[in-house]
């Protein structure tokens, strides 16, 4: 397992042997802890420590970047020279300039508690008690684990970046064998209030009810979001609305929308890693730090995530959201969406008719500047009748315009989830909503 220094002596090692370039050098590292389970077994234990160096190098406008998971003095630089070498045959460009301020950021975060309670031992511990709560005609399967990311960076400015922190991750999947499943899926940093007994009775109560499920037409109907279903539709607007990129592009739903009222005044996103909820990135992986970003403020549309080229290209300072994808731009990775006034709880007994979703799977962009989407029901899709679940409801396909579902919305809920995500996690709530079109079903 590397260290801090570690790390820094890597990055230092190629920065002296480039330092006739404007180089910069990250180091993504992983060390996971992983107990795979099925048929209610712990099937796997899988212990893997990973470190992926990516070094970019910048000269006469051209640019050559090279990854490497060899850090030996020998792997590294046959990786800088090969690097030197792809620089004769790269393309010029007009390519933006490396960071210079701050020229430290660190942050090193470890809940020991948390630490303690995922060890193989106690996961082994946690899981067999809650197998013990399965009805005996239904199975688990999933994965539990703890994982320490880790991310360095250095330039040639004299830049230094280094962040560590834990969470453990439970995606955990009950089945009778039949239609009867559910799916529970979530990541923490924090063992306080986190208990895996308590997310398997949740998941248990849920598959017992997903069985003799009935069919209901196409058509629209007033339907209750869960998080895990919020957070879906979420990630593709990050991808295809909330980034400089996409506008830029013209291909946004927010296209020509900045600064007008695109959704209903209750909806507010932000993207913020300060928040406790969600996981802390201060920087990004082209070492600008991360902005906080007021994406929709009362239903208006106001920031967009910028990397280091998007930004150049408006003329602006990069918001710190590179995700080294630069064919995407910047992405917001910490979303947390503003609650309701009262519990999804609540909002269920108040509801006379309406169609409780789970979570979505198989989405997909449709008409990205309508935000239209596309994409079916899984693990639970169940029928409210006078504040009451009545029965389950074989799986449907949804395609609505996101644009419009977000004005028609009757109720945010007041709790909200963790919800894991591309890289790190969400914090959002449940969402009431009309007129929700489901185009077709399924068996």
């Amino acid at each position: 397992m590397f260290s801090r220094t570690d790390y820094y002596n890597i990055i230092n090692y190629i920065l002296k042997r480039t330092r006739d370039y404007d180089a910069e050098v990250l180091i993504s590292g992983s060390v996971e802890g992983l107990t795979r389970f099925a048929n209610s077994e712990i099937h796997q234990n899988v212990y893997e420590n990973i470190n992926t160096i990516n070094i970019k190098l910048l000269k006469d406008n051209k640019k050559s970047e090279l990854v490497t998971t060899d850090y030996s003095e020998k792997g590294l630089d046959a990786a800088i020279k090969e690097a030197i070498q792809n620089l004769e045959y790269a393309p010029s460009g007009d390519y933006p300039r490396m960071v210079k301020h701050p020229i430290l950021t660190e942050m090193c975060s470890q809940n020991s508690e948390l630490v303690k309670a995922c060890t193989p031992e106690n996961r082994a511990l946690q899981l067999k008690e809650s197998f013990a709560l399965l009805p005996s005609n239904y199975q688990a399967y999933g994965i539990y684990s703890l994982t320490s990311m880790r991310l360095a960076y250095g330039n040639n400015n004299g830049v230094k970046r280094f962040l560590k922190n834990y969470y453990a991750k439970v995606n955990v999947l009950v089945s009778d064998g039949n239609d009867g499943t559910s799916y529970y899926s979530t990541l923490t940093q924090n063992s306080k209030g986190f208990s895996l007994v308590d997310i398997f009775k949740h998941v248990i109560n849920r598959a017992s009810i997903n069985n003799d499920r009935k069919i209901i037409e196409p058509g629209e109907y007033t339907v209750i979001l869960e998080p895990a279903a919020v957070a879906s539709i979420l990630m593709y607007l990050s991808f295809a609305g909330f980034n400089a990129k996409s506008v830029q592009d013209n291909y946004s739903f927010l296209s020509g929308k900045v600064g007008e009222k695109v959704f209903d005044e209750r909806i507010t996103i932000v993207d913020d890693w300060h928040n406790k909820n969600t996981m802390p990135l201060p920087f990004d992986l082209e070492g600008f730090e991360r902005k906080k970003l007021n994406l929709i403020v009362n239903g208006v549309a106001h920031d967009l995530a910028y990397d280091a080229l998007t930004a150049k290209k408006d003329e602006k300072k990069s918001t710190g959201h590179s995700v080294a994808m630069p064919d995407r731009g910047g992405i917001p990775l910490n979303l947390v969406m503003e609650g309701g006034i009262r519990p999804l709880e609540d909002i269920i007994k108040d509801s006379d008719n309406a169609i409780l979703v789970t979570r979505f799977h198989y989405m997909n962009l449709v008409n990205p500047r309508l935000a239209q989407l596309t994409a079916l029901t899984r693990d639970g899709l169940f029928q409210i009748e006078n504040g009451e679940i009545t029965h389950a409801l074989e799986n449907m396909r949804f395609t609505e315009s996101i644009l419009d579902a977000f004005n028609d919305v009757v109720e945010i809920s007041s709790d909200r989830k963790k919800i894991p995500t591309f890289l790190g996690n969400y914090y959002v709530p449940a969402m009431k909503i009309r007129n929700f079109k489901f185009t077709g079903k399924t068996k």
